[in-house]
């Protein structure tokens, strides 16, 4: 074996060399890969924000709409945003304000939805309270539904179902399904 490193020396130096050579190749060829893929997802994300006030005042639309978040991520293409930690003032015309928040929530741009979601809470200008898991409002049609379970509250009254309905500009108010109301107060003289 000696006088085979003797003779062949060079040969197997420039073997360990080659091998070395190979493995550092190969880690820093996974390490662009990996580096690659997470500046893709960075790329695809687009901008995440921190404590933001997005207010949508289009003239077409009868109902102006506000939004504060604590943080808020944009697809790269700026049509599609998920938020958390909200708060959604609705300014329907000449109407009563109504104010949702909520844990979560997406707009997307194109259909004009807004999915909001995790323990809803609403109130209207005018006293009343609703909570609720999920809703969407349709933007562009100016009203607020959910099929989840629903409660309603006033001062003398509450109201819990299943599907809700609110038409802003209306002031039209649907419980769908399974209403069951509660009235407080005196009773009524007969």
């Amino acid at each position: 074996m000696k006088k085979f490193l003797r003779k062949h020396w060079p040969l197997v130096a420039m073997g360990f060399l080659l091998a070395a050579m190979t493995v550092y190749l190969y880690q820093a060829r996974t390490e662009s890969v990996e580096q690659k893929a997470a500046q893709g997802k960075d790329s695809e994300e687009g901008i995440r924000l921190k404590d933001i006030h997005y207010v949508q005042d289009d003239p077409a639309h009868k109902v102006k709409w506000a939004l504060d978040a604590s943080e808020a991520k944009l697809s790269k293409d700026q049509q599609f945003a998920t938020f958390v930690n909200f708060h959604l003032t609705l300014k329907p015309e000449n109407k009563p304000v109504v104010t949702v928040q909520g844990k979560q929530g997406e707009f997307d741009k194109r259909t004009g939805l807004l999915v909001l979601q995790g323990d809803l809470t609403g109130e209207t200008e005018d006293g009343y309270r609703f909570a609720t898991e999920q809703a969407v409002y349709h933007h562009k049609e100016g009203y607020l539904e959910t099929d989840r379970d629903i409660k309603i509250s006033g001062s003398f009254f509450s109201i819990e179902g299943k599907g809700l309905f609110l038409d802003l500009s209306k002031e039209k108010l649907q419980i769908l399904s399974n209403a069951t109301t509660l009235i407080y107060g005196e009773p009524p003289a007969l």
